[in-house]
């Protein structure tokens, strides 16, 4: 039984081994996948008089899609290095709340989300624990293709007796978010799977530079992608 099982375990890694190319060798990885993210201290709410608010105003993770592909260069058994390019949809967004105006009239804000479209080129280290079994650090530069502000906002009449509501027509806003900056530092770290030559990638990326002149605002960000090795 015990040899048996060595012999299994033997071809199991053997197989998991030919996912890894030989050192001195190229290869290319399409990938797609989704962004979970998120915008650090973004605390745009901060201060404005609300109306029956429930729950916290603090921003939350968004979904998004991110697409690409990379070129990887086996140094040796063990180590990778790669360089990429990929766009990702990254930003956040907020719980609704209602806005006081202070005359008996309020605005209704919901599903009010920041939506920032990059072009990022990520350049990383892969540090094979296992056959197939990679760590990755390194450094990403990412190019600010959009960034815009939605949501939408329906006026609101508040009798000043009874308290009863009287709900306008909402309005739908799209607007261009100035003052970004084009260029977002980040870190990447993470790990991939692979095993015939299909690649499993889970990411977080730490931003270092804001993203807004005069706010503390920083991008946060994970990524799941699959990706399929095609040798060159």
């Amino acid at each position: 039984m015990k040899r048996l099982f060595l012999i299994c375990l033997t071809s199991l890694l053997c197989s998991l081994a030919q996912a890894q190319e030989k050192p001195g060798t190229f290869s290319i990885i399409p990938r797609v996948g989704v962004t979970v993210a998120d915008l650090t201290n973004f605390d745009w709410a901060k201060g404005i008089p609300l109306v029956d608010h429930q729950g916290s105003l603090s921003s939350s993770f968004k979904a998004g899609a991110v697409a690409g592909a990379q070129v990887d260069y086996q140094v040796s058994d063990v180590i990778s290095a790669s360089a990429g390019v990929q766009y990702a949809l990254l930003g956040t967004r907020y719980a609704d709340f209602m806005v006081d105006n202070g005359d008996g009239t309020a605005e209704g804000v919901s599903d009010m989300h920041v939506d920032l479209h990059y072009l990022q080129v990520p350049l990383l280290l892969n540090a094979y624990v296992m056959p197939g079994l990679a760590f990755k650090a390194g450094v990403q530069v990412g190019f600010l293709l959009n960034g815009k502000i939605k949501d939408e906002v329906t006026p609101v009449t508040i009798d000043a007796e009874s308290g009863a509501k009287t709900y306008g027509d909402i309005v739908e806003v799209d607007e261009k978010w100035e003052d970004m900056k084009t260029i977002d530092l980040s870190i990447p770290v993470g790990l991939s799977y692979e095993f015939e030559q299909v690649v499993l990638d889970a990411r977080y990326h730490l931003g270092l530079t804001k993203v807004s002149e005069g706010f503390d605002w920083r991008n946060s960000a994970f990524t799941f992608t699959v990706g399929y090795r095609f040798g060159l």
